[in-house]
């Protein structure tokens, strides 16, 4: 497998703002998309994820991936 060389990461908080003026808690959400609660907790917190898991943060929010996050290289 290619070695990449991009994190996708929250966008200065993004993700954590968003959950909270949807009124979800975070246990709520991480239910809704499969992840657990430590997990989401990462991500809000700047831990890199995934690009299917990152759309599936997005789509629960009702916010486009690129509105939460940001690709950063690692080269």
């Amino acid at each position: 497998m290619p070695k990449k060389y991009y994190r996708i990461v929250s966008r200065e908080d993004a993700v954590r703002r968003a959950r909270i003026f949807a009124g979800l808690t975070s246990e709520e959400m991480a239910k809704r998309i499969g992840l657990s609660r430590p997990m989401l907790s990462s991500i809000e917190n700047g831990a890199g994820t995934s690009v299917k898991t990152a759309h599936k943060i997005a789509d629960c929010l009702g916010k486009t991936v690129e509105g939460l996050f940001e690709v950063l290289d690692t080269r």
